[in-house]
Order: structure tokens, then C-alpha cells, then sequence
């Protein structure tokens, strides 16, 4: 099931930085600059498009989005713990260390982005794809992820400890050193995958490969 797109109204005011701060209200807006170390928590955006924006190391806690495009900006080290995200939409953004936890997530796609190290512990989502996206080292520890795609991403060293992700689908991704790979039950990967995950699986039950025959005598 695709998620659904974003819905922007066609005419976008454009919304200075000062209008993000906590708590506020920024609706059918366009939002540029730098709000790099932004501290605004709890703000809501409804019908907003972000473009080449900095965010980096910004302190957005409990944000809503909804309906909402970002395109080719930076939230690198941003923290979104327990944000709410519907309809939401990150395209050829940087998000290397970006903080999601507890996060709740319905519709959202990330796509030709850079996700390294962030962390998406204990996040609910429903609904999320991620193509073609960098994903290394990053941390789903514990996080429902249901309806979950993930084409052609990068996921090596990515966590999965008690993850729930049924029906997630890891076509074309790269899994070299997946971890939590018990916590996988029920996904669906591609035939170029089953020995790499294979592996994973093999290495979190103890499975050990040894030609030699050993009878003990």
C-alpha cells in the first residue's frame, strides 16, 4: 500500500524563521533559510513546503507536520522526539543523526535522502518508505514500523532489536551487518538478498558453519 502524497494548496505564502517558535501555528506556507539550532517545541505545520533549508541541530520536540514537502534541506542532529508526521514527504534531504523516537509516523516517504545514525527507537509508523536512501547504522530498536518498504536503501549496520515489522519489504537493499536480524519475522526480501540475511540470521541464533565433520571420537 503506497502512502498518500502530501496535499498543498497551490498559493504559499512565504514564512519568515521568527514564525517557527513554540507552540505556533504555520499553515499554507513556503519556509527557507537557516534555522540551524532552532529551539521551537511543539510546533505545528499544516500545508507547508520547506526548500533548501538548514535545520541542523535544531530542537523541534513534539512537532506536528501534516502535509507537509521538504526538499533538499539539512535536519542533520535535528531532534524530533515524539513528533507526529502525516503526509509528509522528504526529498533529497540530509538527516544523518536526525532523533525520531517515539515518533509517530502515517504516510511519510523518504526518498534519495541521508538517514546515517538516526534514530528511530520505539517510533510507530504506518505506511513509510524509504528509497533509495542511506540508512547506515540507523536504529529502529523496538519501533512498530507496519506496511514498512525499504527499496534499495542501505541499511548495513542498521539495529532491529525488538522491532515489530510485518509485511516490511527490503527489496534491492543492502543488509551487511544488520542487527536485531531475529526481529524480522515476516519480512519479504528479494532472491540477491537470502544469502546476506542468511547470514545475519544465522549469526543471531549462533549457527555456526564449519566443514569438518567432528564425531567426537
Amino acid at each position: 500500500m503506497r502512502p498518500a502524497a502530501p496535499r498543498l494548496s497551490c498559493n504559499l505564502r512565504r514564512a519568515g524563521a521568527a514564525e517557527l517558535s513554540d507552540h505556533a501555528l504555520v499553515e499554507r506556507a513556503l519556509l527557507t533559510g537557516d534555522l540551524s539550532g532552532r529551539r521551537a517545541l511543539g510546533p505545528t505545520l499544516d500545508e507547508v513546503r520547506v526548500e533548501r533549508a538548514l535545520f541542523t541541530a535544531a530542537e523541534l520536540r513534539g512537532a506536528r507536520l501534516t502535509d507537509v514537502v521538504v526538499e533538499q534541506s539539512d535536519f542533520s542532529g535535528a531532534d524530533l522526539e515524539e513528533a507526529a508526521l502525516t503526509r509528509v514527504l522528504f526529498e533529497g534531504c540530509r538527516l544523518s543523526g536526525v532523533l525520531m523516537p517515539r515518533a509517530l509516523l502515517r504516510d511519510v516517504v523518504f526518498r534519495e535522502c541521508r538517514l546515517d545514525g538516526a534514530s528511530f527507537r520505539m517510533a510507530e509508523a504506518r505506511r513509510i518508505r524509504f528509497e533509495d536512501t542511506d540508512l547506515r547504522s540507523a536504529e529502529f530498536n523496538g519501533a512498530r514500523l507496519h506496511h514498512a518498504r525499504f527499496y534499495d536503501c542501505t541499511l548495513d549496520a542498521a539495529e532491529f532489536s525488538q522491532a515489530n515489522v510485518p509485511g516490511a519489504r527490503l527489496h534491492g537493499s543492502s543488509l551487511v551487518g544488520i542487527k536485531g536480524a531475529r526481529s524480522l519475522e515476516g519480512i519479504v526480501v528479494d532472491s540477491n538478498q537470502v544469502l546476506p540475511l542468511a547470514m545475519q540470521v544465522f549469526g543471531a541464533l549462533r549457527i555456526a558453519i564449519d566443514d569438518e565433520r567432528d564425531d567426537g571420537g
